[in-house]
């Protein structure tokens, strides 16, 4: 029987049809509810202090606009008042107001970001005020005397006196990164006149921390006064300081500066390190007092180069030996804080030889792993620039002579012997293996009591190594953990 062709009309009607008697049902679910909105407060750390950035750093809204202008009026009470031609720093000030949430994060940063100085002269003749703050090149705000004197979250006081004088002159604040501005005016003014330093008194005190490593707090607040001398008093409070910090660098600036009294003082420092580090319970103060001290010797050769390149070789020698202490004793500190210092005293099996890191835990060792490589390159006198440390804050001519020999074979192998600890630490067993085995020859049999505990910590070294594992992957895996401290 032959097929029957069907319309091609027939088949529209059909599907027509069908599409008019299709009805579409009702979810009886409920939709997803929608992502939450983002917000400022919702940002990860690091993307919320950009934002920050430009909003509340005072370097940063500063950059590509015009400079500032002061005039100042004499008030009554004999204080000075300045006008400025601009606002000295433009920030967005409204995120304190946002809400509570964001406005606490916005003035954490904005006081921790920009480090505020409160600086008072008190002097019988306004003009020396005036004189200081327009010439010294300063950026300070103008805000009003009571709004100044009742500020409380600035970083530190700084007081000015000028022949015992209870006169208030000025009273200004300013970001730490103008500092250096005006204890260059100051040293200038001591240069030009000889009685100058004399005629002055100075106050400082620390008020916030911010949760900042003591010694980077005082590397920005104290250390570039450090090289002003002959002051008839500073006075320095030693809250919120390093245990002698205030003491030494108050004789620094009351006598005379010579590099033999500077090596005297930043010695001390280091003297104080390595009597913190003794006990653990102190670790974190002695590795800070180290830091103090390697922050002391960049700032001398950053503001008197002149002065320490002139000196006799034992000069330089004793320079190279402190900071090759200084380095040394940052990573012990840290080795001995975490309780790496004899990591071959706790047994574990094969398996377990890749260490459990946090991420503070992985900075701190990473820390330790670069301090002691830089201990090791000022003892050999690598030419690296990599592990130089100088290097690291210092022009190419302004770093200190070196020479190997000024360090001894048993030093060099105690340099290989705790980078070894820091490389186990890190579960670098294979690199470990062969620091100590470079430690060992080093160590000779001068000292057989230290010469055997390096021998038993290379054999747990060599029996913890892991053949499967790639060297270089508990660097690189403790690197990613510290980026999110």
């Amino acid at each position: 029987m032959a097929t029957i062709k069907r319309d091609s009309m027939e088949a529209t009607s059909e599907l027509s049809a069908q599409l008019k008697s299709t009805t579409l049902s009702t979810p009886t679910s409920t939709p997803s509810a929608k992502p939450p909105r983002s917000h400022l407060t919702t940002l990860p750390p690091p993307i919320l202090n950009t934002i920050f950035s430009h909003l509340l750093d005072t370097e940063l809204v500063n950059a590509n606009i015009s400079n500032v202008s002061y005039t100042h009026t004499l008030q009554p009470s004999g204080t000075l008042q300045f006008q400025a031609s601009r606002p000295p720093f433009p920030v967005h000030t409204a995120l304190f107001r946002v809400s509570k949430k964001l406005s606490e994060a916005a003035r954490a940063y904005f006081y921790a970001q920009n480090l505020f100085i409160r600086f008072t002269f008190r002097t019988p003749d306004a003009r020396h005020a005036k004189t200081m703050l327009a010439d010294s090149g300063v950026l300070f705000s103008v805000a009003g005397f009571s709004a100044l004197e009742a500020s409380t979250s600035h970083a530190m006081d700084l007081v000015l006196v000028e022949k015992d004088s209870t006169q208030k002159r000025a009273v200004v604040m300013f970001p730490a990164q103008y500092l250096p501005r005006l204890v260059n005016f100051m040293d200038q003014a001591s240069k030009a006149t000889t009685s100058w330093a004399s005629g002055h008194k100075l106050e400082m005190s620390v008020r916030n921390t911010y949760a900042f490593p003591i010694s980077r707090l005082q590397g920005d607040l104290l250390e570039p006064f450090r090289f002003l001398s002959s002051f008839s008093s500073v006075a320095i409070s030693p809250a919120n300081l390093l245990p002698g910090y205030a003491e030494g660098l108050q004789t620094s600036m009351t006598t005379a500066f010579t590099p033999a009294s500077w090596l005297t003082t930043v010695s001390a420092l280091a003297d104080r390190a390595e009597e913190a580090a003794a006990g653990k319970e102190d670790g974190e103060v002695g590795r800070q007092l180290y830091n103090a001290a390697i922050i002391a010797q960049t700032y001398a050769y950053l503001t008197h180069p002149e002065d320490l390149h002139s000196q006799p070789e034992a000069f330089a020698k004793g320079v190279q030996r402190l900071r090759w202490r200084c380095e040394l004793g940052v990573g012990n500190s840290i080795l001995a804080q975490h309780g790496h210092d004899k990591p071959h005293t706790h047994t574990h099996t094969h398996t377990e030889t890749q260490p459990s890191l946090t991420p503070a835990l992985a900075r701190d060792l990473l820390t330790a792993e670069t301090a002691l490589s830089a201990a090791l390159s000022l003892a050999t006198n690598s030419p690296s620039p990599t592990s130089n440390p100088w290097l690291a804050t210092l022009p190419v001519d302004l770093v200190p002579p070196n020479a190997e020999a000024w360090f001894a074979d048993a030093e060099r192998g105690v340099c290989w012997w705790r980078l070894g600890l820091a490389h186990a630490a890190l579960g670098e067993f294979l690199f470990a293996a062969g620091d100590l085995e470079r430690a060992v020859e080093m160590l000779g049999g001068g000292d057989a009591e230290r010469t055997g505990e390096v021998e038993g910590l290379f054999e747990w070294v060599r029996g913890s190594i892991d053949w499967e594992r790639r060297p270089g992957e508990g660097l690189r895996r403790a690197a990613v953990l510290a980026r999110r401290v």
